[in-house]
This record gives C-alpha cells, structure tokens and sequence, in this order.
C-alpha cells in the first residue's frame, strides 16, 4: 500500500515527519508490505482533543488514544465479483473488496485512514520506557491491519494479528515492542 502523510494538528510541533519519530522512508516501506501496491492509505496526525474527540465519536471511549483506523473497502460484493484483495494475501483477514466511491481512476484508491496522535504516542512512550520509533513503526502497522480486516476483541485474534505485525516489522529488522521475546 501507498503511504500518505496529513498533518491535520492545529499547531504542529513539531513537523509532521519529526513527530514521527520512525524515518518516513521505513514507514512507507512497511506500510508497501501489506495490501495492494496500487492502494493508498493516508496517515493523519491530529492533536491530542481532536484524537479524544474521535476516540468518544468512534469507540464512546474517554481520552485520546494512539492509533484509529478508518477503513474504505467492503467486506462483501455482488455475487461474482472478485475481490480486490483475498484472504491471507499481502496481510487481509478475509476477502476485501474496492468501494467503488472511493476508487478514483488515474489515481491510487483511497482504502482508508490511519489516524495517529504523536504528543499522546511521545508521552505513553516516555513514561513506559519504549522507543518511540518502533512504537510510531507498530502502530503504522497496525492500523493498516485493521484497515485490511483485523480485529483484535478475541484473544485468539490478538495473537494473530501480533504475529503478523511482527512477521511485517521483522522484514524490515525491526522488533514488535510488545511481543514477549521481541
């Protein structure tokens, strides 16, 4: 998948690939190991009221949180039609479909968003002792995941999706920063 970067903080400091932490170009690198390559996800960088304000709208939880997830593809199609991605390809849960509002010609379709909040994500990190460039590295990861169908309510869907996160950050020699033994 194509990575895109939207930084919609009213006050950004600091610049939005700073704020990162993780160098852009490992970013997008893992981001091109999931999905269809010719897919786009846009990453949004908010502050830390716009972030508590989706976290009540989307999930009726108090606070910000670190990563949302907002995905465009479809989950069914009309009979026949062939999905754009299949089951256990390139990181998809189960067989995912393009809606086509959101497929644009001449361009990269739009699949979703992953919407993070760095002053949240830099703090959590500070105060728990972890490096922020493998935790920014995780949650890219992982909102592209949930973008491609993942859920993680169920133990057995957690350890799933944990292994594929750290397959995905091994091929690029990063640890998962929560995995035991990582």
């Amino acid at each position: 998948m194509i990575l895109t970067l939207i930084d919609r903080r009213r006050e950004p400091s600091p610049a939005a690939a700073a704020a990162l932490h993780a160098p852009w170009r490992l970013l997008t690198e893992l981001a091109a190991a999931l999905g269809p390559v010719d897919w786009r996800i846009d990453l949004v960088l908010v502050d830390d009221g716009a972030m508590t304000d989706l976290n009540r709208a989307y999930r009726g939880a108090d606070g910000p949180t670190d990563v949302l997830s907002f995905s465009y593809l479809l989950e069914s199609s009309e009979a026949g039609q062939t999905p754009a991605a299949r089951a256990g390809d390139r990181g998809a849960h189960h067989d995912l479909w393009a809606d086509p509002l959101e497929a644009d010609a001449g361009s990269a379709m739009l699949a979703g968003e992953v919407v993070l909040a760095p002053a949240f994500i830099t703090g959590r990190c500070a105060e728990r002792g972890w490096a922020p460039d493998h935790e920014m590295a995780l949650l890219v990861v992982h909102g592209c995941l949930h973008i491609l169908g993942w859920e993680h309510d169920e133990e057995a869907d957690r350890r799933a999706m944990m292994d594929l996160e750290t397959a995905v950050l091994r091929g690029c020699g990063l640890p998962h920063p929560l995995a035991k033994g990582a």
